[in-house]
């Protein structure tokens, strides 16, 4: 194994390193692993392959939280236009120096939660992958969370929310209660290798059921 890369930035410190055996490439926030791609840039983890299969046919995205961009990837080359967000401004020169993220992704130096409150723009679909190491920063367990996720979405517009814990844990059960609170109905998928893995948490904003579409002129 070698490193491609390293960055430091606000006490966040960042690898590219390559296995030398396959020419594969990870990418490091500390001790935790967030991207892992073959000499391809194809993505190598069973959680960032079933994100990309749960918004498979979405025309447009929203990635909160990008580090070495697999999952804007594989979005991006199925067809998607994608808009990935991140706070850590190295990411985005990594993720297209070393792990293929194509020229046509849309890449914005943002805190998630900041730019939620702000963009006037929507997304057929919102996926978050937002951690400090493996845990959700405290700031995404608010009560509001949910609309305004739901506010960045267009009807029918789908969540899909990673979570580095079971689905029994309770950080999955606080996040489904908040959701619901925007009358959002999730379902929580674990996404195991072997005896460990992933959560994700799916839901759909459906338009209410007295909601219409605005008169044509």
């Amino acid at each position: 194994m070698k490193v491609l890369a390293h960055r430091s930035e606000n006490g966040r410190s960042v690898r590219v390193v390559e296995y030398r055996f396959d020419g594969s490439r990870l990418y490091f926030e500390g001790p935790s692993l967030y991207t892992h791609v073959d000499a391809n840039g194809t993505n190598q983890l069973d959680y960032i392959a079933a994100m990309g299969q749960a918004m498979a046919g979405k025309p447009s995205v929203l990635l909160l939280g990008t580090a070495g961009g697999a999952l804007a990837t594989q979005l991006s080359r199925a067809g998607a236009s994608v808009t990935a967000v991140d706070d850590c401004s190295a990411a985005f020169e990594l993720a297209r120096q070393w792990f293929h993220l194509p020229p046509d992704v849309e890449c914005l130096h943002a805190e998630a939660l900041a730019f939620l409150k702000s963009t006037e723009r929507r997304w057929s679909a919102v996926a978050i992958d937002v951690f400090h190491g493996v845990e959700i920063p405290d700031a995404f367990f608010t009560s509001d969370i949910g609309a305004l996720l739901v506010r960045v979405l267009e009807p029918d517009g789908l969540i899909v929310w990673n979570v580095a814990d079971s689905s029994l844990s309770w950080t999955v059960h606080r996040l489904m209660k908040t959701l619901r609170l925007a009358d959002l109905q999730p379902s929580a998928i674990p996404v195991l290798s072997g005896d460990v893995g992933n959560t994700l948490i799916i839901c759909t904003a459906r338009r209410t059921s007295g909601a219409a579409d605005a008169p044509s002129d």
